[in-house]
């Protein structure tokens, strides 16, 4: 086993997705990681082993490093600057009304960190930020503090999937590093140089050791847009296979066998093209939004990203047109059921939810709209109180007009239709459904990207 640096470091919005992820993942490197957030109700829960946020496998590597003392929570900002080497910042920045990023708790962050900081520190943005916002935190830092001697700051964008954030960490394709300090620099390598080893101090059962992770070393915009950059791709593959779904329908075609089409030729690959009702979630749409606007701000037109976000955003129209062909324009007293209420399945989170945005249209109608989700059914019922839920996928089913597959959960694809009457249409976003059981039982749908 090689010997590797351990480092004190902090995390500051550690209770959250990305904080979380990224305090488990560094503590199990053998690092020595102190998690602040402000959620205490999510900090006592965390030194307890326990997690609001769901990832497979978070709860039981949590417990290994609290019992193994290399993590610890708080909700001490001071205590957090006062104890690390290092410092990541993981807190949020939604989109204002405008599509900009919201940077006020970055500023008060750095704000914080300009008063606390004693001993020379390094400052990590996890933080999908905008271009500039690293030149923001070193001015703020540089109001009381030496850069270089105090300080230096470091962009280290997450490429974290929700459901997927653990196996993520620990496989990396890539890890990007913008700085410009070549010291700075040498010890986030170090940092990670443990995950480059395969090298853990807890059992994980993530970790694939032929998994080639490179380091690119770059300045800290650069580091910036390859963040949004990669979410602006993975954005566009999405729209445009919604398009080509969209007029697959019209001419006749097979969406199914067209991606596969497509996925045979390796300049392409298969992943991200799946249709569906678009992409929400806390990342896609807002980043996107945000390049947008940086592009604005600097006078270039992204007509095709732009493109991208219109398509996005009549997706869920599409579904709503299909819902009306079936019941007709009045959505009053109709009931309608949907399948997947978070904003794609793995995951607990419904923020910017697509399945909740059309919940909410439909109830705002006068249907009445039950959802079932595996994971997301108390987050749903607390983001729309008008919204029927249940665990039980038989309660949904039942007595539904129409159902809606709005993701890919595996029950989902497994349903036995023969229970379910023949009246009930079914809208499946997905392409996961079996059509001969839907015909066997004079079960009437319609496919997404199929005629």
């Amino acid at each position: 086993m090689k010997k590797h640096n351990s480092y004190k470091i902090g995390v500051i919005g550690g209770a959250g997705y990305v904080g979380l992820v990224t305090s488990v993942g560094l503590a199990s490197l053998g690092h020595n990681v102190l998690s602040q957030d402000l959620n205490l109700n999510r900090i006592n829960l965390l030194k307890k082993g326990k997690s609001e946020v769901y990832e497979e496998g978070l709860e039981n590597i949590l417990s290994d490093l609290i019992f193994q003392k290399f993590i610890n929570f708080t909700d001490n900002i001071e205590e957090t600057i006062r104890h690390s080497d290092v410092v990541f910042v993981a807190v949020g920045t939604p989109s204002l009304s405008d599509g900009r990023a919201d940077m006020s708790q970055i500023i008060s962050v750095a704000e914080k960190l300009r008063d606390l900081i004693d001993h020379y520190t390094i400052v990590v943005v996890k933080s999908t930020v905008p271009v500039g916002a690293i030149e923001v935190i070193q001015d703020i830092l540089s109001e009381k503090l030496s850069i270089g001697e105090d300080f230096d700051v470091v962009s280290n964008p997450e490429f974290l999937r929700e459901g997927s954030g653990l196996i993520d960490f620990y496989n990396p394709s890539r890890i990007i590093i913008g700085c410009n300090s070549e010291f700075s620099g040498s010890v986030l390598r170090e940092i990670y140089k443990p995950l480059l080893d395969r090298e853990f101090k807890v059992r994980n059962p993530f970790s694939n050791k032929n998994q080639i992770i490179e380091i690119l070393l770059t300045d800290p915009v650069s580091a910036q847009m390859v963040k949004y950059a990669s979410n602006a791709f993975l954005a566009t593959r999405i729209s445009f296979i919604n398009e080509i779904a969209g007029i697959s329908e019209k001419v006749g075609g097979n969406i199914s066998d067209i991606i596969y089409g497509i996925g045979l030729d390796p300049r392409i690959g298969s992943d991200y093209l799946k249709p569906g009702i678009g992409f929400g979630g806390p990342c896609l749409d807002k980043d996107l939004r945000a390049l947008i606007t940086l592009s604005e701000e600097n006078y270039f037109d992204s007509v095709m990203l732009n493109g991208v976000l219109r398509r996005n955003d009549l997706q869920l129209q599409e579904v709503i047109n299909k819902i009306n062909i079936v019941l007709g324009s009045s959505l009053y007293k109709h009931r309608i059921s949907i399948l997947g209420l978070a904003f794609k399945e793995g995951t607990n989170d419904v923020r910017h939810s697509l399945s909740i945005r059309l919940a909410k249209f439909l109830i705002e109608q006068g249907a009445i709209v039950t959802g079932h989700d595996i994971l997301a059914t108390n987050e749903a019922a607390l983001m729309e109180d008008k919204l029927i839920v249940s665990e039980n996928l038989n309660d949904v089913l039942n007595q539904a007009e129409i159902v809606i597959i709005l993701n890919s959960e595996k029950i989902y694809s497994e349903i036995n239709w023969s229970n379910i009457s023949p009246k009930t249409y079914v809208i499946d976003t997905r392409g996961i459904v079996n059509i001969s059981e839907l015909e066997k039982h004079s079960i009437k749908y319609d496919v997404l990207g199929t005629k």
